[in-house]
Formats: C-alpha cells, sequence, structure tokens
C-alpha cells in the first residue's frame, strides 16, 4: 500500500491528491473539533478558508453556528471559537456549523481533487486507519502544519495512523514515512513530544491546557467523519 504525507496545507497540489484518498489532519485544533463536534452531534460542517465566505452565506441561515479562530483566537462576531470543548451537545446539536480556520480549513478546501476526503486526529486514529484499509487505494496524509510551515504535531498524528496501518498490511515505507513513524515510536507521552513545538506551547500561553487533554485522548471516538457536497458529516 502506497502512502505519502504533505506536511502544510500550501503544498497541498490537485498533481498530489487527485484520484487519492486524502487524511486530513489539524489536530490543534481544527479536526479535533470536527470530530468532537459531529460526536456531541452536530448535522454538517462546511469548512471554508475564508471569513467573509461564511459572513455572505449565513446571512439569512437560521439553526446554525459559525465558529472558528485566526492566530487561536475566536473571530469576532462568531458565535464560538476552535476549542473542542466548547462544541457541547447543549450547543451544536442538529446545528449547521460554518468554519474557518488558519490552517485546517484551508487544508480541507485545498484537497478538493481527491477521490475522497477524510478529517482524523487523535481522537479517531484508528477508525480512521482501519476505513484507509478497506479502501485498498493511495493515501495521501495532508497535515495542515502552522501558518505554512512545517507542524510537530499533525506530523505525529499522521505517524501513529503509518504504525496503526502496519499492524495489517505492508506500507512501501520511504524516509519521510520513517520519520514520521519514528516521531511517534520517541515516547509513548503525546505532551512530552510535543513540548517546546511552536504551536503547542502557543496554545498554552493562551491558557488551552484543558484542550490539549482532551485531543490528546487517543481513539476517544470511532466515527470517521468525511467532507462530500461540500461539507463534513458522518452520514
Amino acid at each position: 500500500m502506497k502512502v505519502d504525507i504533505i506536511f502544510t496545507a500550501d503544498e497541498v497540489s490537485q498533481e498530489k491528491t487527485k484520484g487519492k484518498i486524502c487524511v486530513v489532519i489539524d489536530v490543534l485544533r481544527a479536526t479535533s473539533v470536527m470530530i468532537t463536534a459531529l460526536h456531541n452531534g452536530a448535522e454538517r460542517i462546511f469548512p471554508f478558508k475564508d471569513i467573509k465566505t461564511i459572513q455572505e452565506r449565513c446571512k439569512n441561515l437560521k439553526n446554525i453556528i459559525k465558529c472558528g479562530e485566526r492566530n487561536a483566537l475566536k473571530i469576532d462576531g462568531f458565535d464560538l471559537g476552535n476549542s473542542p470543548l466548547e462544541f457541547t451537545k447543549e450547543k451544536i446539536l442538529g446545528k449547521n456549523i460554518y468554519m474557518s480556520t488558519t490552517n485546517g480549513t484551508k487544508a480541507v478546501e485545498n484537497s478538493l481533487s481527491a477521490e475522497k476526503i477524510i478529517i482524523c486526529s487523535f481522537l479517531n486514529i484508528k477508525s480512521v486507519s482501519e476505513k484507509l484499509l478497506e479502501y485498498k487505494k493511495d493515501v495521501v496524509i495532508v497535515c495542515a502544519g502552522t501558518n505554512g510551515k512545517f507542524s510537530l504535531d499533525d506530523t505525529l498524528c499522521a505517524g501513529l495512523i503509518i504504525k496503526e496501518m502496519q499492524k495489517h498490511t505492508e506500507i512501501q515505507m520511504n524516509d519521510v514515512l520513517l520519520a514520521a513513524v519514528r516521531i511517534s515510536e520517541s515516547h509513548e507521552n503525546i505532551k512530552d513530544i510535543l513540548k517546546g513545538s511552536t504551536h503547542y506551547e502557543r496554545l498554552l500561553s493562551l491558557g488551552f491546557e484543558k484542550d490539549m487533554e482532551h485531543i490528546f485522548s487517543l481513539n476517544k471516538y470511532s466515527i470517521v467523519p468525511e467532507y462530500k457536497n461540500g461539507y463534513i458529516s458522518i452520514k
């Protein structure tokens, strides 16, 4: 089985994704939010790169939630930010969510040439890996990165996906995949691996430590969200 990794949303192209299964990762925090919200009963999530598009599309809509962040902080005028702990059943059950984040929603939009786009974070690695094995097609793991740069947290998640898949099938390994797997094997504690990394330390400095406790819960959920027809859902 062939697997590739793209390390930032900006590097995603039609050439790299067309006809393949794309796994989009932005563990800190967009894809963790998406998975949590859908698990808690959100109907659909509409991801957009830019804020203006959401503002225009939501003018006359009801029963929706606008959420997202810029530089890790809630967008002015939006209902929720980008903390998965905000997306409780009481707030989002049955709602459509319109979302824009600095890196994660860009990674989704940039992957639209793929045959399928599925959403992953630490929260659902096992279920996503099992689904990839069912497809039996070439896979591209799209790491959102941080502002166009390599992000250790997303690469760690990519390594864990590959490691999980290797339990059941042979992966054509190269130095990039090997590096990701070696990162995932470097320590059992996610916090210790990410200590000192740019995005992780930024979120800690803003007081999002409880977010991390949730986000670092491996395989907490069994859902596999998929993007199709303009939105992400589990149906």
